[in-house]
């Protein structure tokens, strides 16, 4: 399917779009036809108690993040993504973890307890909505221990280099754990050419997917040199060999799982995300696959300039990047005043057109996602109704 010569069909796989505007994936996306019929799917195998193989949702994932299926586990969230690599790292009195000032506040909640050992939190802070691979390599130094950041910022839809930030980080022996969920079904995701060590998101935003699952994604050589905090009994391979320890009558609840666990992610898995959840996960993943993500990217971004340079005539201050390399479909904007923005946003969502207010890092205003499934007229009809606002 062609994103933009199809786009009437593809909008048809989003029935709300006949009713709303949906400028606000990037708080939560509207809900997927195939995604709902595969999860209807495995509620329906399970009312009938009949045989079902589930989909191979981590083949796609590989696809999607461009990884290996040893190298993905589930994760429910974001947050409990971040949780998971935190619990990983002996930070030390004089170490350092690198965040930014526009990070979501899960980026650096679960970081802060840190501090009582002695460790430095330290932030990138924005310009005018900007960070640059410089303002990374200022404060990356060989006592930072964690990178940790989003691929897309949240507020604006600032876009890193990913590459270039694992490369200044890994030069000092730092990890990089990337929070992707503004990035994940909005820009191409490329976990090995990226060269990132840990990468997470969840499925709710621009993915158009349950919100209780996600991807985790962790660089093959580390899996060994970490073991979970949290440990998750089936993954011990060698209780679940030839079937499970209690099918057997030798059954031994300590002997059976006093075993090492498995060589892949999947260790890291703590067991939160419900099979009717991977369904649907592998459902939204197939589809956004099929489509092909250098697609969907080149079309957002390409809907978002259209939309910024609309905003720009109208004097409005845009946040969001306007190198292509540096952006996404997110766009951030104010028209200099937190009453008018207030209005504006009141007026669009009494109106059925959906965008959110949001501030990190001094600067904010209204949040607008531009995704692959909007079109150019229906950003016009936004930026009309707009302009009467601001023109009084």
């Amino acid at each position: 399917m062609d994103v933009d010569r199809d786009v009437d069909k593809i909008r048809e796989d989003f029935p709300i779009l006949k009713y709303k505007t949906w400028l606000a994936t990037a708080g939560h996306g509207p809900a997927l036809r195939h995604v709902w019929e595969a999860v209807k799917d495995c509620w329906g195998f399970m009312i009938r108690d009949a045989p079902a193989s589930p989909p191979d949702a981590l083949g796609e994932a590989a696809k999607f993040l461009n990884a290996s299926e040893e190298e993905i586990c589930w994760t429910n969230r974001v947050t409990q993504g971040v949780n998971m690599v935190s619990s990983m790292m002996d930070l030390k009195k004089g170490e350092n973890v690198v965040s930014t000032d526009l990070g979501y506040p899960s980026n650096l909640f679960s970081w802060l307890p840190f501090r009582e050992k002695g460790v430095e939190i330290r932030r990138a802070l924005n310009r005018d909505g900007d960070i640059d691979a410089s303002d990374f390599e200022r404060l990356i130094d060989d006592d930072t221990k964690v990178v940790s950041i989003s691929q897309t910022e949240w507020v604006n839809g600032l876009t890193y280099d990913m590459k270039e930030i694992a490369g200044i980080a890994h030069e000092h022996g730092a990890y990089v754990a990337v929070d992707a969920y503004q990035s994940a079904g909005n820009v191409v995701i490329d976990c090995h050419g990226s060269g990132v060590d840990f990468l997470f998101h969840g499925m709710g935003k621009w993915l158009c997917a349950p919100v209780s699952g996600g991807l985790f994604y962790i660089n093959g050589e580390l899996i060994d040199r970490f073991d979970p905090a949290y440990r998750h009994y089936h993954h011990v391979e060698e209780a679940f060999k030839d079937g499970p320890a209690w099918g057997k009558p030798e059954h031994d609840n300590v002997g059976d799982y006093d075993n090492p666990l498995v060589k892949t992610a999947s260790k890291f898995d703590r067991g939160t995300v419900g099979q009717d959840a991977v369904w649907g996960i592998h459902a939204s993943l197939n589809y956004f696959n099929g489509l092909g993500m250098e697609n969907v990217e080149r079309r957002n971004k390409r809907l978002a300039m259209h939309f910024m340079e609309g905003l720009k005539d109208q004097g409005c201050t845009v946040t969001t990047p306007w190198e292509d390399a540096r952006r996404s479909g997110l766009v951030g904007y104010t028209s200099g005043s937190r009453g008018t923005d207030k209005e504006i946003y009141d007026t669009l969502n009494a109106s059925n057109v959906l965008v959110y207010l949001r501030y990190s890092g001094g600067i904010g205003g209204i949040r607008s996602a531009c995704d692959f499934f909007n079109t150019e007229a229906e950003l016009d009809r936004v930026l009309e109704m707009q302009k009467k606002i601001l023109t009084g």
